[in-house]
């Protein structure tokens, strides 16, 4: 059996395995939790086969690296907490939400089984199959190679900047001085990366995968199919902004405001608007609370309640 053979029974396993957990448990984040760790297993599956290739070695590395980041900020998020017996006890938000428009529970689970667990995991594979694409091209290491790998680590330092940034307004946010502060009692994140764009840490989701894909129809000079995944993947994190930024807009007021002034993908440096939008906070951080004009002073979640706040999410709000 060939490595490529092996992860297709992989995730022929994972599927019914994902679908059996969420039918038993009623909690449907089980490929949430496999969504980070995946990649990883796919490429270290395939690398014997291309050990002595030095652009798969650094690539898969890479892979591996994005395994590793979006896994431990998943975990730092209590993606994983395990309670026995009610086994994992999180559960992506959003789940929740689409679960309330199935009055059906035959169509939920069809629903559980054909999108949740079968298209998202196998969307996981197409996405990350471009590499196994990579090792077939044997020629010396040259600029191209150089450029992706410099442009994939620049996107993944960022991402890890953006999520270190997000876990910290969010500590922030449930203490007493960050109830003080108008900016982070707003709900949501406007600080570091975040002040630039609504969802920093999206855009270089995207761009790891859109890379990978543009890097191996170039190393190989010929089109394969699972180039088509990191285009689908773009259109997933379209449909989840739209979901994710209504329920933010209807537990935080001044969001709606927030969206008109920055962009919510690529990041825009300077914005007149945003500038008037926090200039205002500032200006009401000095001035007895009364802040209707910006926003209602919403009240915030408990501290431990990270893993079910809309801008956090539990998996694709790393996205």
């Amino acid at each position: 059996m060939t490595s490529l053979e092996v992860t297709n029974w992989v995730l022929v396993g994972v599927m019914a395995t994902a679908f059996i957990v969420g039918l038993v448990t009623r909690n449907y984040s089980t490929v949430d939790r496999l969504w980070s760790i995946l990649p990883a297993v796919f490429a270290l599956v395939w690398l014997p086969p291309f050990i002595d290739n030095p652009r798969f070695v650094i690539a898969a590395f890479l892979v591996v690296l994005w395994s590793a980041r979006l896994t431990t900020n998943f975990a730092l998020r209590g993606g994983y907490v395990f309670r026995w017996p009610e086994g994992f006890v999180g559960e992506d938000y959003r789940w929740k939400v689409v679960r309330k428009g199935f009055s059906n529970p035959v169509a939920w689970q069809l629903f559980h089984l054909f999108f949740i667990c079968g298209f998202q995991l196998a969307l996981i594979f197409a996405f990350t199959r471009p590499l196994f694409e990579i090792g077939s091209a044997t020629a010396a290491l040259g600029v191209w190679d150089v450029i992706f790998f410099s442009l994939w680590a620049a996107l993944l330092t960022t991402e890890g900047i953006a999520d270190i940034q997000n876990l910290r307004y969010f500590a922030l946010r449930a203490s007493p001085a960050g109830l003080q502060s108008e900016r982070v009692s707003l709900g949501f994140n406007t600080m570091g990366l975040w002040k630039y764009s609504r969802h920093p840490n999206f855009v270089c989701e995207m761009g790891q995968w859109l890379l990978l894909a543009a890097f191996a129809f170039q190393a190989t000079g010929k089109w394969h199919w699972s180039y088509a995944g990191s285009a689908v993947l773009v259109l997933l994190f379209a449909g989840s902004t739209r979901m994710t930024e209504s329920i933010t807009a209807s537990k935080y007021p001044a969001y709606s405001e927030w969206k008109k002034v920055t962009p919510p993908w690529l990041p825009s440096f300077r914005s007149k608007a945003r500038d008037a939008f926090l200039r205002r906070l500032s200006q009401a951080a000095h001035a007895p609370r009364h802040f209707s004009e910006i926003h209602e002073s919403p009240r915030m979640a408990p501290a431990g309640a990270l893993e079910s706040d809309p801008q956090v999410g539990l998996q694709r709000e790393n996205a």
